[in-house]
């Protein structure tokens, strides 16, 4: 039988590159030979021309770019929401689309998770603090010539109306409540995080069953309710027409004063201005933020003047175990498909 040609652009694992080497004839591109190299659509054309099974990351796999591929058979995507292909084009040719649902849902519900501690117990900030040369003693002629002592508190040696054992006073997570708005693999793992901590999970998800939430055992509540009673409010859903936006002035109005908003999905579901306003105005607690509106954020962004808040540069989902976990997922599919055996994470299922 004859081997299929298959083009690789995404970051995989070498052990399992191997595994699909040995099974097609694979055409070395974009990330993979150059880190950060995201085919736009003209280059898409020419490297995917001749390919059978296409294995990508973020490249552009447009209507333009599949009718310049007449023998495309499988179209794989190490992405959770391959939202870069054109889904309605590959389903036009029942040409299957494979993905890789909750590869990084550990990654992200670990990041969040510390991301949070971090805001509320001020890590970051009394970090930066000290590093900044606030709360620091005098230079020491030799650092390790200290004297012995069994007990010493940083912050009850200083003055009192200014000392870090107050300043940066945090609370815990212990019986607080979580809120989730969509419960996915992200959120599912996150749950067990959460409840082994000692803390109440609430969700809002209108497409998944009530039993099904029962079994997980977390709460389902309106949108409303879970904003009003939740301390910590977190987006887990996709960007469609009905999450762009969803969360805006109204939303924040209903949030205690004292609740964190996380987002680590994406920055359209919010409305910039009533977060910036929220937070700039104390109407919430803060926020915990990996996902912004415009990427990289703009140097004369308020957050970045803002000490109620913790964001990074959408790294929640970026731990090397992730390319572990796609590679295998897509691997082991595309084996499948080989074999004509039913594959185990279609996407276009509509195409059955």
């Amino acid at each position: 039988m004859a081997r299929y040609r298959a083009v690789v652009t995404t970051q995989m694992t070498t052990e399992y590159l191997n595994r699909l080497q040995q099974i097609c004839d694979v055409k070395l591109s974009g990330w993979l030979v150059k880190d950060g190299w995201i085919l736009n659509e003209d280059e898409a054309v020419e490297v995917f021309r001749n390919a059978e099974i296409l294995v990508v990351g973020y490249d552009v796999v447009t209507k333009r770019v599949l009718d310049a591929c007449p023998n495309l058979k499988l179209i794989a995507c190490t992405r959770g929401n391959p939202v870069n292909i054109d889904r309605a084009a590959a389903s036009a040719r029942r040409i299957p689309i494979i993905n890789t649902p909750g590869r990084n849902a550990n990654s992200v519900a670990e990041f969040l998770l510390g991301a949070l501690i971090g805001l509320i117990r001020r890590i970051p900030l009394s970090f930066y603090q000290i590093r900044g040369g606030r709360y620091l003693g005098p230079p020491s002629d030799d650092i390790y010539r200290v004297p012995q002592r069994d007990d010493i508190v940083w912050g009850l040696s200083m003055n009192q109306d200014d000392n870090p054992f107050k300043t940066y006073e945090g609370y815990e997570l212990f019986h607080r409540t979580f809120g989730m708005i969509g419960y996915g693999a992200v959120g599912r793992r996150l749950s067990r995080f959460l409840k082994a901590m000692d803390m109440r999970v609430v969700i809002y998800d209108p497409y998944l069953p009530r039993e099904a939430a029962e079994a997980e055992g977390v709460e389902m509540l309106s949108l409303d309710e879970l904003l009003r009673t939740s301390d910590f409010v977190s987006l887990h859903c996709k960007v469609t027409d009905e999450t762009k936006g969803m969360i805006g002035e109204r939303e924040f109005s209903l949030m205690k004063p004292t609740a964190v908003f996380i987002n680590t999905a994406r920055g359209i579901i919010v409305q910039q201005k009533a977060l910036m306003e929220a937070l700039e105005q104390r109407k919430i607690g803060g926020a915990v933020l990996d996902v912004f509106w415009e990427e990289p954020l703009p140097a004369n962004h308020p957050l970045l003047k803002m000490d109620n808040v913790v964001f990074t540069p959408h790294i929640a989902g970026s731990s090397a175990d992730v390319t572990i976990h796609h590679s295998i997922m897509i691997v082991e599919d595309v084996e499948r498909f080989i074999n004509g055996e039913p594959l185990h994470y279609l996407f276009n299922k509509e195409i059955q």
